[in-house]
């Protein structure tokens, strides 16, 4: 007998909902159905997957309904994946993804490239955070994407090629007393306040983890993902700020100090895709192009 995905479908959202008539509804339609189609799974692999108890209105999952659950779960995530790259294939598309902070110092020179070789008009591009975007890459919402990171990136699923590493600095206004400096330990920092990131970026894995060495929380007064506000607000002496050396900060009102500690957290840059996804001669196109553009060693592929 061959399994019906369908089937697959409510028996996943069986398993988060515990409950028939909301299944039901989530798809739009009767509690029948569903039952069926459990029902269908259970004879199909000889043993009950969730037992009902029906006095106190509650749904149990076997031990044979938890095993068939992890499976369900990437044999859906890999059909809707399918249809994701698939939709992207017959419309044409070239995705690429793009960190704020990456997208301003990097593409410049990737778009200028693009544009001689007459693919920049049919590029679109989705800005979010690394963490937002490695989730994206995986679920085939983009094509590749360039990611931050602060460990060298190693995925199953995908296929990351770092091009470069910089340092984390420290930002503070000129009217700041650690203006007159040009280095600055993270310790000193404790009796300060920031303005920050939301989560979802990197920075706040490379700010934790040298809060955590520190051993002090630190007082965050404002946080936003809109780089240019934080840097107005630095520039204005609200807080300091904790970004990676290639923030786009122009800025006359404000100071770059670099950090002393011993082994300091870096801003790793990679290229990312999946290992399954078969690249269009497009896409592939792109690909050699960001090679060429940011030097990638190839064989320094995780």
């Amino acid at each position: 007998m061959k399994t019906n995905t369908k089937d697959l479908a409510y028996f996943d959202e069986l398993i988060s909902q515990k409950n028939f008539s909301k299944v039901a509804k989530t798809f739009g339609v009767s509690q029948p159905t569903v039952t069926t189609a459990i029902k269908r799974l259970e004879s199909e692999f000889g043993a009950p997957l969730v037992i009902r108890d029906r006095v106190k209105n509650t749904l149990h999952v076997t031990a044979s309904g938890a095993q068939l659950a992890e499976h369900a779960k990437i044999v859906l995530h890999e059909l809707r994946l399918a249809h994701q790259e698939i939709d992207n294939l017959s419309q044409n598309r070239l995705i690429l993804g793009l960190p704020p902070i990456i997208e301003n110092h990097y593409f410049p020179k990737i778009g200028a490239r693009l544009a001689a070789e007459g693919l920049l008009a049919g590029l679109e591009t989705i800005e979010g955070g690394s963490i937002w975007l490695r989730n994206a890459v995986r679920d085939g919402r983009v094509d590749m994407t360039l990611l931050g990171s602060v460990e060298p990136l190693a995925y199953q699923t995908l296929i990351a090629e770092e091009f470069d590493r910089q340092p984390f600095c420290i930002y503070v206004s000129k009217q700041h007393p650690l203006a007159q400096r040009k280095r600055v330990y993270f310790n000193e920092l404790r009796r300060e306040k920031f303005v920050f990131f939301n989560s979802n970026f990197i920075h706040n894995t490379a700010f934790n983890k040298l809060t955590r060495r520190n051993h002090f929380r630190p007082n965050i007064v404002f946080r936003s993902n809109d780089t240019h506000v934080l840097m107005k607000l630095i520039g204005e002496n609200v807080g300091i700020g904790f970004f990676t050396k290639i923030v786009d900060h122009y800025r006359t009102d404000v100071v770059r100090l670099d950090l002393m500690d011993i082994e300091p957290p870096e801003f790793i840059t990679s290229i990312v895709y999946r290992t399954t996804h078969i690249l269009t001669p497009v896409q592939q196109q792109l690909l050699t192009i960001l090679h060429e553009t940011l030097a990638v060693d190839t064989d320094q592929t995780d």
